[in-house]
């Protein structure tokens, strides 16, 4: 498995490239700190290629510069990096970077316009010194023209659709897009905070539901248990005038409702009635009474009968 290049800045000596494949990115690196080094030391330009080829570590790339040295050495550095990308990058490198810009949108970047933009000009200054860079122009109306709808939309009544400085025109675009972004993280608070409240007051309908319930539940099964212990008791209905009648002319109890009683209601040992399977008093029951009265006394035992002696006769004392 190939390792990858790296590119070790140093303070004092010129940048060192590792050994390994080199990719756009960590070629652009090291050509950047080689600039930067020979700025610093005051190289001269005739001077730069010969500087910089003993800090190249990768024995394919100083076999190339030692089968065509003298030629090399004498490069203007701008050419000789532009033989180091033909000869070590792959093939197709200005395609598939250029590719990378042109199928990128800032939805399926998902992130911000900010980062999405910086995104885009970092792989175009990969492409810098080449036929397949993307000037300033052609960069925004890319940018432009794959903004999400909600982006594009809230663009096209700014005043920042006019600007065509590539720079401030980001800049612009970047504050809208912010904006938009607190604008709809408020929102997305809002409709929470909203569900929330909703869960907690259906969870409170849900519990007193449940107290109902269970109150319902335990006054159901007592009014149950009261009617099943009430179902066999009957009310004895209300004493009618006529069957008063019949009562106080027959020596009758009005309580127990009685004929031929030696009590009143006053005074009543046996109480009221049941309701169940109560009957009207008429005439009839009268006599019925009168009937069971007499066989009672006929079968009464002779010594239980009170008696007092007078000239000879016997008295049974009521």
């Amino acid at each position: 498995m190939s390792t990858l290049a790296t590119v070790e800045p140093t303070s004092a000596k010129a940048p060192v490239l590792t050994e390994g494949d080199i990719s756009p990115a960590v070629m652009m690196d090291f050509e950047n700190a080689a600039l930067d080094f020979f700025v610093s030391k005051s190289v001269p330009t005739e001077k730069q290629v010969t500087m910089i080829i003993p800090s190249i570590k990768d024995l394919r790339i100083r076999d190339w510069i030692s089968a065509d040295h003298a030629r090399i050495i004498v490069l203007p550095f701008a050419e000789f990096m532009a033989e180091m990308r033909a000869n070590y990058l792959h093939q197709d490198w200005e395609d598939q970077i250029r590719n990378q810009i042109l199928t990128s949108t800032l939805t399926s970047s998902k992130s911000s316009f900010w980062n999405w933009s910086q995104q885009l000009l970092k792989l175009n200054c990969l492409l810098r010194g080449t036929s397949s860079v993307f000037d300033d122009a052609a960069l925004r109306n890319h940018l432009e023209a794959h903004l999400d709808e909600e982006l594009r939309a809230r663009l096209k009544h700014n005043e920042a659709r006019k600007d065509k400085v590539l720079k401030t025109w980001i800049s612009s675009v970047r504050l809208i897009d912010e904006a938009c972004t607190v604008e709809t993280k408020r929102h997305r608070e809002l409709i929470e905070e909203t569900l929330d409240r909703q869960a907690k007051r259906q969870n409170t309908k849900t519990d007193a539901f449940r107290g109902q319930s269970c109150c319902g539940n335990a006054a159901q099964t007592n009014d149950t248990s009261t009617g099943s212990s009430s179902s066999t008791y009957v009310k004895l209905p209300p004493l009618l005038d006529t069957e008063r009648t019949l009562l106080n002319e027959n020596s009758g109890c009005t309580k127990c409702r009685r004929f031929f009683t030696d009590h009143h209601s006053q005074n009543c040992p046996d109480g009221f009635p049941s309701g169940k399977g109560y009957k009207t008093l008429t005439p009839t029951d009268i006599l019925t009474a009168k009937k069971a009265k007499a066989v009672a006394k006929q079968t009464l035992p002779v010594d239980t009968r009170p008696t007092l002696m007078r000239t000879g006769t016997c008295r049974t004392v009521r």
